[in-house]
């Protein structure tokens, strides 16, 4: 045997786990870059982007749950490589996480009628099989996926933009089980995009 393979390892051990956890570090976090689909019916309103990668507007005036409706959630991912049973499926999910936060609002008879719409504008999937690979190699998955929405809130009638929320989510490391199911980690971001939204509905 020669003194190069008993000597030196064909590669660096040292280099491969840097590799590793450089990866490992980048998956860490829950900010997914967003754009602006067009889909909202104002953009200049919106706070600037925040540390958690959302921009929102709260409204100012109270809503009247009773006159309030979901009346569009669309899907604006371009290239997305899903089957239309799986959009479909997403855009259920969206649509019944806001259903919930409606249900929410107190009531107010005075309060001003509104439209919530929704677009899902982005989604990242996973790989289970890859993810598992991974996690037999370096005892941790690799590969995230979320999803970007953009949803508002305007007032029937004037469509005056009263609330609204651009968000990109990826699903965090901590939650494990979102890496062994390609569509798990986009609901997760469909979650966090209508509980964030919830709160800019109360003035």
């Amino acid at each position: 045997m020669s003194r190069f393979c008993t000597d030196r390892p064909p590669f660096s051990t040292s280099g491969l786990w840097l590799g590793v956890a450089v990866l490992f570090l980048s998956a860490c976090g829950t900010t997914m870059t967003t754009r602006q689909s067009g889909f909202l019916t104002d953009y200049q309103r919106l706070s600037p982007v925040s540390a958690k990668g959302e921009r929102s507007l709260k409204t100012p005036v109270a809503l009247n749950p009773a006159r309030t409706a979901i009346t569009a959630v669309e899907w604006r991912v371009k290239n997305d490589g899903l089957s239309p049973q799986e959009r479909t499926a997403l855009l259920a999910a969206l649509r019944t996480d806001l259903q919930h936060q409606l249900e929410l609002l107190p009531q107010s008879p005075d309060g001003r009628p509104a439209e919530v719409r929704a677009a899902i504008t982005d989604v990242s999937t996973v790989s289970p099989s890859l993810n598992v690979l991974s996690t037999a190699m370096f005892a941790a998955p690799l590969e995230r996926g979320g999803a970007a929405v953009e949803i508002e809130a305007v007032e029937t009638g004037s469509h005056r933009q009263l609330a609204a929320l651009s968000l990109g989510y990826y699903a965090p490391l901590s939650d494990l089980k979102a890496r062994y199911s390609k569509l798990a980690p986009a609901q997760i971001a469909l979650d966090k995009a209508a509980g964030d939204f919830g709160p800019l509905l109360h003035p």
